[in-house]
């Protein structure tokens, strides 16, 4: 899988040759396929080929497409990549509540254990009693822990008064972070051959991605941690400009931990779909969950 993840923000052609994807803006950009992991379109005026559309979804490059106000809203998926793709569907549907249940309860434990870290390495107060909470998570958090612990994490993390539903820079810093994640989760799970409307704990008809609602939870806290080192709740006229969600995107560079080694974010993601998929045709209750680090930049050498 590739390494680059590029942004589209102005009026441009895209197209491939030569197994390249060609930029076109005056002069010519040319940037090999297998070095590309995601693309981002954010001016609707861009324009693409149909092959291109079609080499991506062969190599399983994400392709992200943005609403009129510049917030991702769709991403292109591969269609049926994997070899055994109708044997894992069967293992979705027939997956046990027991079994869903404990694969649910390690999720939210994980990720209220990285959001503690967040508060950690954001200097913030709190972390002890996220961790006191993850010890009362239980089968399918049939206790709503995870709920508990949100409210608890966001006000110490942004302020007192801070909420999920205000119109405010954090806010809208936080919703473009996670769908970008969300794109790519939804990404991998189709790339490893499972269904992304058949969720674990998320379960609406209305929802095309409820496995990807699912997976992304303990990877929530990277975005909380670089919007929370980059935003203050004070920033009230503060707008997403394009420098801000270059910043943003460029999460998707970042490192995670997946059993105690340090590992670019895009192979965590898949690291945990691929432990998921083996859960759920063996039986077992293992995942391979991400656990949050300080910010660092994946380096290539």
């Amino acid at each position: 899988m590739g390494y680059r993840n590029i942004k589209i923000e102005g009026n441009r052609k895209l197209h491939i040759e030569n197994q390249q994807l060609v930029i076109e803006s005056g002069t010519e950009v040319k940037i090999p396929l297998e070095d590309i992991n995601s693309v981002l379109i954010e001016n609707q005026a861009v324009t693409v080929s149909a092959y291109m559309l079609q080499k991506f979804a062969d190599l399983g490059i994400a392709l992200y497409v943005c609403n009129e106000k510049h917030l991702p809203n769709g991403v292109l998926l591969p269609m049926v990549r994997h070899s055994r793709h109708y044997k894992i569907l069967k293992c979705q549907m027939e997956a046990g509540k027991p079994l869903q249940k404990r694969l649910w309860q390690q999720i939210i434990i994980q990720k209220i254990m990285n959001q503690s870290l967040c508060l950690e390495f954001s200097k913030k107060e709190g972390a002890g009693e996220l961790r006191r909470m993850c010890r009362e998570v239980q089968s399918g958090d049939k206790t709503h822990v995870e709920a508990k612990a949100a409210s608890f994490y966001f006000r110490k993390l942004y302020g007192m008064n801070f909420t999920r539903g205000d119109d405010h820079i954090i806010n809208a810093a936080l919703n473009y972070g996670y769908a970008i994640l969300r794109g790519m989760i939804a990404r991998s799970i189709v790339c490893y051959g499972m269904e992304p409307s058949i969720g674990i704990f998320h379960r609406s008809e209305l929802n095309s991605f409820n496995l990807a609602d699912d997976v992304i939870e303990p990877f929530r806290p990277i975005v909380d941690l670089y919007v929370a080192l980059k935003f203050d709740i004070s920033q009230t006229e503060c707008v997403l400009t394009p420098e801000i969600k270059r910043g943003l995107y460029g999460v998707v560079n970042y490192e995670m931990l997946i059993k105690g080694e340090k590992r670019i974010l895009n192979n965590c993601i898949d690291s945990m779909v691929v432990s998921y998929s083996s859960a759920l045709q063996e039986k077992c209750e293992t995942l391979n969950l991400p656990e949050l680090m300080r910010l660092q930049e994946h380096s290539y050498e």
